[in-house]
């Protein structure tokens, strides 16, 4: 009896996943309620009554008059119920997937953005891309795309590969933008580069894929060394690979000046070496969108506020270089004395906050890229907010904490607080918590080159780099190039396994 048992739990465990190991985020990730035809139902109705509110929405999303009569729709909801089943996914079509995924971003509760949702977007759908190799062109697709506009970035979202259905994980990318620096530990406990990425470095290391980081020179060395993109594909394959050069869109950011220099942004030759360097766009490739409880891979870029930026160079988990930008534009201080416990320090950091944003902005301003200030973001947000509750009789969802001042003083605050009022029902971008630290230690990691399917344009300055693999390593691991650039996956030995 007791044998009994036991073999039959046994045998209701659900199967370990080839990629990822059964933690906390991998049951986030796939634990959901199984798809409800009543929900789908009740979605594809509330599609239907802002159709009829918003004629703009209906019209970029390619719906029709036919589309919208009370046949139409109880006739398209119909079959919804019928395809909705146990274990079953659904059919989108495509100017649905318009809808839900603009929908989406309309109730996105901290993007500064939204009211670029029914103009100046551009949404694609590639029920193709399914194998890794797929997903990481896609990601190089998806940013010439978005820097092919007259002024770059345009916002672009891309939906990739097919529904996935709850309690599964579809193709997915591990790492959470394209172009990420490398974060390198020192002996001291310190670190040089990016601090926010020491463990996919460690981790890209360890799995052979040294070659892969591209090496930034001009700069402070491995302060911007480029990180490879790791994705997932439908089969389980892992793959790794480099941002193709002519994809890596970085602009240079000349060194802060003091907030009360006459000196303008331009000659850096004074200091001995350039700044920094920053990602043109903002590529983010960690989303889901869920539409009534299947989800699909998303890709999707704006463009940066710049005050985020700023932030970055500052944080004390990431550069770090507050004592970098004191030293610039105050002389040599002793670092202790950069706290904001006494006013005239307070001060001081004020002017290293500014300088620090002030270069970003001018940075972007002479190579000509799109950069929005909080400003904007503010007064672009109102506006929108007022155009939704015109329209829907509601506010939208909001969380405000972006509208937060971050650079300049400690004293300064939003301009347009409002309570936070979260997304209940609909489409939503949904974040992964899966990342590195939740694969499997002993998964197998394939390397490709995707240097044969370039693309993108050179619109800003590049620094140069060197991207050699190490002596010792292949780009393609033990197993070979293949043939025609090709995904380098046996995809019927994943299968069988």
């Amino acid at each position: 009896m007791t044998t009994s048992s036991s073999s039959s739990s046994f045998s209701e465990a659900p199967p370990e996943h080839p990629v990822f190991r059964n933690t906390t985020a991998f049951r986030h990730d796939t634990e959901r309620a199984p798809i409800d035809p009543e929900r789908v139902a009740g979605d594809w109705a509330l599609m239907y009554e802002w159709l009829e509110r918003d004629e703009e929405m209906a019209s970029v999303c390619g719906f029709t008059a036919a589309d919208l009569t009370y046949a139409a729709r109880s006739t398209r909801i119909r079959e919804l119920r019928a395809e909705v089943g146990p274990g079953r996914t659904f059919t989108v079509q495509p100017n649905e997937m318009q809808f839900w995924v603009r929908y989406s971003w309309i109730n996105s509760d901290r993007c500064s953005g939204r009211q670029h949702a029914l103009q100046h977007a551009v949404i694609q759908y590639r029920p193709e891309a399914r194998s890794a190799v797929d997903l990481l062109k896609a990601v190089v697709d998806h940013a010439k795309t978005a820097m092919s506009a007259p002024v770059p970035p345009q916002t672009v979202i891309t939906v990739l590969g097919g529904p996935t259905a709850p309690g599964e994980l579809g193709p997915m990318f591990v790492t959470e933008q394209m172009l990420r620096a490398a974060g390198y530990r020192t002996p001291d406990g310190g670190w040089v580069g990016d601090g926010g990425y020491l463990d996919v470095t460690d981790w890209v290391h360890r799995n052979g894929g040294s070659a892969l980081i591209q090496r930034t020179t001009g700069y402070r060395p491995a302060s911007f060394d480029v990180l490879p993109m790791i994705a997932m594909g439908e089969e389980g394959e892992l793959v790794m690979a480099s941002v193709p050069n002519a994809a890596q869109y970085l602009i240079d950011i000349p060194w802060p000046r003091h907030p009360e220099t006459d000196v303008t942004a331009g000659d850096d030759a004074a200091y001995g070496e350039p700044f920094a360097c920053w990602p043109a766009i903002p590529l983010q490739t960690n989303f889901d969108i869920d539409i009534a409880g299947q989800r699909y891979c998303t890709i999707f870029n704006g463009w940066y506020v710049d005050e985020e930026l700023a932030t970055n160079f500052l944080d004390t988990r990431r550069y770090d270089w507050t004592g970098r930008i004191s030293e610039a534009i105050h002389g040599p201080v002793d670092r202790q004395m950069l706290s904001r416990t006494d006013r005239f320090d307070e001060y001081k950091m004020s002017q290293i906050e500014i300088a620090t944003l002030r270069a970003v902005r001018a940075g972007f301003k002479q190579n000509r890229m799109k950069l929005n200030n909080l400003s904007s973001s503010q007064n672009g947000f109102a506006k929108f907010c007022t155009r939704h509750e015109t329209v829907h009789g509601e506010m939208p969802p909001n969380d405000t904490g972006w509208t937060s001042n971050r650079i300049g003083s400690r004293f300064r605050f939003p301009s347009h607080p409002m309570p936070h009022k979260p997304q209940e029902q609909g489409a939503a971008l949904v974040k992964h918590w899966l990342s590195v630290k939740s694969l499997r230690p002993d998964v197998p990691v394939h390397l490709a080159d995707l240097e044969s399917s370039r693309s993108g344009r050179h619109a800003i300055t590049m620094a140069e780099r060197s991207t050699s693999p190490h002596p010792h390593e292949s780009v393609w691991g033990d197993e070979g190039a293949p043939a025609n650039g090709g995904c380098p996956v046996d995809h019927t030995a994943l299968r069988k396994g």
